[in-house]
């Protein structure tokens, strides 16, 4: 199966405050409910904006396409979060940063490939600037023998700093709309035009969401014995989609270690530092999906 690519969908508008909540509930009371005429009433949002929320609510992983036509569901973590919409969930109002790196996560892993698993998978420069993103962005693409309008694209990578980095009105007042802001994987700095990649620890990612990122990646590759190296610098390794460094990582590992549930150990013998699970692959798979229960249970 080839790689599938998503450069647009989002309508140019950032994922809002309440838009995924407002997604998932809306196909919890009717599958059908991004079609029906009613749904600019009911999502209370203009047409372009219903398109939108469905598209973020797909990109995260939380709603997906059911067997009956033109009907939708909330997959596993959307249930997860969201239990059947009477709060029952994990966090049906997403109230724990947590459950916005498990998002962002998604998008980066999971999703159809877009500026967001791009530049955080493959991107390895500390500061960019928006021609410089699609540039790179254009020639992935050719590499792969892929195309995409100059200005499909352009606008996909405005969208993806605004997520993260938000805007500036002519005043100077910020914009707070996407509550992917709380990350602040993104910075823009004195320079004008020109932005930052926040690479180091996270005040607000739980060494348990680093530790679910492992247990993915080391099921992903199927091996259970991981360089550092590897689990900083490869796509889809929590070093990449999170943008940690080193101590980052490493602090993160050490702690889950004190966690007598984790299998996950840090060694560095020899000079070669590997991050090892003590389990064997049926249990990885069993720990990959109870992970968030674990978090989650303990946070409740």
């Amino acid at each position: 199966m080839g790689v599938r690519y998503r450069f647009s969908g989002h309508q140019t508008f950032v994922a809002r405050n309440g838009w995924l909540e407002k997604g998932v509930n809306l196909i919890l009371n009717n599958p059908h409910g991004f079609l029906d005429n009613d749904a600019v009433v009911r999502l209370g949002v203009g047409k372009n904006m219903v398109e939108s929320i469905k598209y973020w609510c797909q990109q995260t992983g939380l709603i997906e396409d059911a067997e009956a036509a033109s009907t939708m569901r909330l997959t596993d973590l959307g249930r997860f979060l969201f239990g059947d919409g009477n709060g029952q969930g994990a966090d049906p109002y997403l109230e724990d940063d947590a459950s916005l790196w498990l998002l962002h996560y998604k998008m980066v892993v999971d999703a159809p490939e877009s500026t967001w698993s791009i530049v955080f998978n493959h991107y390895n420069k500390p500061e960019f600037r928006k021609d410089e993103m699609t540039s790179f962005i254009v020639r992935r693409l050719s590499d792969k023998g892929q195309s995409i309008s100059d200005k499909t694209l352009e606008r996909d990578v405005d969208c993806f700093i605004r997520t993260y980095a938000g805007t500036r009105s002519a005043g100077g007042e910020e914009s707070f709309d996407s509550p992917f802001l709380a990350l602040r994987l993104i910075q823009s700095t004195s320079d004008a035009g020109l932005y930052r990649l926040n690479i180091g620890k996270k005040h607000n990612l739980p060494d348990a969401l680093i530790g679910y990122a492992i247990l993915r990646y080391m099921e992903s590759i199927g091996d259970l014995n991981v360089s550092l190296v590897r689990l900083l610098f490869d796509p889809k390794s929590p070093g990449q989609v999170f943008k940690l460094n080193q101590g980052a990582l490493v602090d993160a590992v050490l702690s889950l270690g004190d966690d007598r549930r984790s299998r996950l150990t840090y060694s560095d013998t020899a000079g070669l530092a590997t991050v090892q699970y003590s389990g064997d692959r049926l249990t990885l798979a069993e720990d990959v999906k109870g992970a968030l229960n674990r978090y989650y249970g303990r946070r409740a």
